[in-house]
């Protein structure tokens, strides 16, 4: 992960902005992740790996619960129960579910990793993450659907943006 100290110097609008994904984001990956039972896979072409491991490949296409994830390449790591994850590449990889209250959020990056048992999402290459019109975009986003933890880190030279419109922030209660 990244230091978070460092991360959120950039002032209180990142950190509402933090709190809008936890508050927000974080219900709708999390009911989509821990409620569904299964993966649907669907691909142009699959293959099981010597290891075990499902390695989809061509207009890639996933869906568990509301979430769904669209890629060229896809890997179900299934080896080992207890290190479980997705693995996605694309250009870029798009992925799209609701939330909670049933709002739409959509997204997009070159690379996704979630591992299902420990709920870590991390998204890398251009990552970009919209709600409601307040978006967020950096190099990686690394999210815990279990913890509710959001961090974004950009590149050398480049910084971590975030839009914001209050009006569409969730009421703090």
């Amino acid at each position: 992960m990244f230091d978070e100290e460092v991360l959120l110097r950039s002032g209180v609008m990142f950190k509402m902005y933090l709190s809008l994904f936890a508050c927000g984001l974080s219900g709708g990956l999390h009911a989509a992740a821990g409620l569904s039972s299964h993966y649907t896979i669907k691909s142009d072409k699959q293959k099981i790996l010597p290891n075990g491991d499902l390695l989809a490949t061509g207009h890639v296409h996933v869906v568990s619960g509301d979430m769904i994830i669209d890629a060229d390449e896809a890997t179900y790591n299934r080896t080992d129960p207890t290190r479980a994850a997705i693995t996605a590449i694309g250009t870029p990889i798009k992925y799209s579910g609701k939330l909670e209250d049933g709002t739409p959020f959509t997204g997009r990056s070159r690379e996704l990793d979630y591992w299902l048992l420990s709920g870590d999402l991390s998204l890398r290459g251009e990552a970009f993450i919209q709600h409601r019109n307040n978006t967020l975009s950096a190099a990686k986003i690394d999210y815990n659907v279990n913890t509710r933890k959001l961090v974004a880190a950009s590149e050398p030279g480049r910084r971590v943006t975030s839009v914001i419109y209050p009006d569409t922030l969730p009421s703090q209660k």
